[in-house]
């Protein structure tokens, strides 16, 4: 979010990949820089990211998907529900929203912020919100269920927490856990996701105490194949020190190349 294939950042991790897995690399812009994947629906942005991979002739066969943040949850998009020639052999998200995030970035508390997360809980499922602001579409409060359920445009069809699946379930499901593995980086300082357990697909209770991922519906329902990954020794949680996103030239070959590699 706020980020863009054109920026330093970015063109390095790239060439690091790449040098370090021997593989093409593509970096999957959506709309302009910078504004593209923040000021959008979700679903159009994912649907988009779809289509150029689709559209990619590197991507007919196996391939990789990594995802930065926001682009977690793109990653995940992109195996779940995807139709497309090629297919994921693994995927590795790092700082990623799979639970949703339950307030707003960098604004824990304090009085200013309890007043900007009020506001924000209160018209984020409106239908003009959730069409012009991307995070919207993953904002996921844990006290008003119905709400999120119903109106968020992208998090609940994703997560397979929809009241009507229409079938899609089975098929997300299927898809996800049928990778050779995953990896899902938290960043120990992260104050860009509420709750930053949710890069390990935890959330929020009704009290507002982080839920241990083995305790909560999403895991024990496996509504998107994770439990069965997880059993299946599939899946990596791994910790990175510091705020979000901050990880080194030495986390990269020392940690993420040897999984895109397995």
């Amino acid at each position: 979010m706020g980020d863009a294939c054109v920026y330093g950042g970015m063109r390095s991790i790239d060439k690091m990949i790449s040098k370090g897995t021997g593989a093409y690399v593509k970096c999957i812009e959506v709309g302009l820089p910078t504004f593209g994947e923040v000021l959008a629906n979700m679903e159009t942005v994912a649907e988009t990211t779809c289509e150029k991979v689709k559209a990619d002739k590197h991507f007919q066969g196996e391939f990789n998907v990594m995802g930065l943040s926001q682009g977690g949850l793109l990653a995940r998009y992109i195996v779940e529900e995807c139709d497309m020639p090629g297919t994921v052999r693994n995927v590795l998200t790092l700082g990623g929203p799979h639970m949703g995030v339950d307030g707003i970035p960098n604004c824990p508390s304090g009085m200013m912020c309890d007043i900007m997360n009020f506001i924000a809980k209160r018209f984020v499922y409106m239908k003009v919100v959730q069409d012009h602001f991307a995070p919207a579409g993953y904002f996921r409060n844990v006290n008003n269920m119905k709400a999120y359920e119903d109106k968020a445009v992208f998090l609940p069809a994703l997560n397979n927490e929809m009241p009507s699946d229409n079938g899609k379930a089975g098929v997300h499901k299927q898809a996800f856990s049928d990778i050779n593995a995953m990896m899902a980086v938290m960043f120990s300082e992260d104050t860009m996701l509420n709750p930053k357990e949710t890069a390990w697909f935890q959330q929020y209770d009704k009290k507002g105490n982080v839920q241990p991922l083995k305790e909560s519906e999403f895991y024990l329902e496996d509504k998107i194949g994770l439990k069965t990954l997880m059993d299946a020794d599939k899946v990596q949680f791994v910790q990175f020190e510091g705020n979000h996103l901050q990880f080194t030239t030495e986390d990269i070959n020392n940690t993420l190349i040897p999984f895109l590699m397995s």
